[in-house]
């Protein structure tokens, strides 16, 4: 059997959808949560809820029958499953972002504005490396921080990422001896929604976090004329704090053209969020919300990002009509033509349709069928 670890997290139910059209009864799926009522899993039915604790867990109803582990996103609980993993069983590691990238020795991810307020704001930084936190971290999850059980890691046979530019930098940042695999979600069901018009405003990043470069952004897009959108409904550890910073810098720049959007939407809510712009601004440094660009992309829209950043590279790569904000800003706004719109269309379709899912979701239904064939 296929076990799928997952928190209470929007990309369950696709996945569930994605492994029961290919393989219906092989796939056992875990949430973890305190709370039995799901807020963003509908297939409850579908799922095994356990608690979000090491102390109540018992390891013997996830490894049971199971041969293939799939990790989603690295949290604390799931290194304590997968420090007791018995030995037959191979592991699959699903790189969400963070779960990889806020544990890198290197933390070159942000630009010049939003570091210095960073750095300003670095307590829990320090708490974080620090030996009592360490020894909370233990006692809380039965885990250390994953910086301090990079031994662990050694255990993950093979490892997913976003996309594949992504697996090289992260398996030599963690010494991992693992293969790649190419797997992605498709939660946009990219050919399940037409062409739609456009609005002309801007909207800027996916979160409340520091990696979004917002206040960056501001500043090179400082003198535009159009109305910016900027999600700002979820974030890291302090990201109630960064994200009133956000606002007030926003509010201070762009006055009333400036709409902060402080609750979660659902996907049809942002679909239709986003159509009301025809410019979306990802200035990230490391891979984050791709999901979000490809959807842009999708819909026509002229979609700027960080050119130090490897999503702009491999979208360059694959033929995308993408844009450095930096050096072509005063492009801002500007609707793209309908030419630009069709290359943009097709590519995503080639990279991220259900079609293409679905052939990537049988590829792990044949590694692990090779698995059961011929057991180590």
């Amino acid at each position: 059997m296929i076990v799928h670890l997952f928190e209470d997290q929007k990309f369950v139910d696709i996945t569930i959808e994605n492994f029961e059209n290919v393989s219906v009864g092989l796939n056992r799926y875990i949430v973890f949560s305190n709370n039995q009522e799901l807020k963003y899993v509908s297939r409850e039915e579908q799922t095994l809820i356990l608690p979000n604790s090491s102390y109540k867990l018992d390891l013997d109803v996830i490894y049971k029958d199971c041969q293939l582990l799939i990790i989603h996103f690295l949290s604390p609980i799931k290194l304590y499953i997968l420090k007791n993993k018995p030995p037959h069983i191979k592991v699959i590691w699903s790189v969400w972002g963070s779960d990889a990238y806020d544990h890198f020795s290197d933390q070159n991810f942000f630009e010049p504005l939003t570091n210095n307020v960073r750095r300003r704001r670095s307590l829990f930084k320090l708490v974080k490396f620090s030996y009592l936190y360490v020894f909370y971290h233990l006692v809380r999850y039965r885990v250390k921080p994953l910086a301090k059980e990079l031994k662990l890691l050694q255990l993950v046979n093979y490892v997913i990422t976003v996309f594949p530019y992504e697996f090289n930098i992260i398996k030599k940042e963690f010494s991992l001896d693992a293969e790649y695999i190419d797997y992605n979600y498709g939660v946009n069901k990219f050919n399940s929604f037409s062409n739609i018009p456009l609005g002309d405003l801007i909207l800027i990043g996916n979160s409340a976090t520091y990696s979004n470069n917002h206040l960056d952004v501001f500043n090179i897009i400082k003198d535009t004329n159009k109305k910016v959108i900027v999600p700002l409904s979820y974030g890291a550890y302090d990201y109630k704090k960064y994200k009133e910073l956000v606002i007030s810098e926003g509010m201070r720049i762009f006055r009333k053209s400036f709409t902060a959007i402080e609750e979660f939407l659902p996907l049809n809510d942002y679909r239709e969020l986003t159509s009301s712009c025809n410019t979306v601004i990802m200035y990230h440094v490391r891979q984050q919300a791709l999901g979000n660009v490809f959807m842009a992309l999708f819909q026509g829209m002229r979609v700027f990002l960080n050119s130090k950043s490897l999503t702009y590279s491999y979208l360059k790569d694959k033929g995308m009509i993408v844009f450095d904000l930096k050096q072509d800003y005063e492009l801002a706004g500007v609707e793209l033509n309908e030419e630009q719109k069709r290359i943009n269309k097709e590519i995503v379709l080639s990279l991220r349709s259900r079609e293409v899912i679905k052939e990537k979701t049988k590829g792990i239904i044949d590694l692990y069928n090779s698995l059961i064939d011929n057991p180590d």
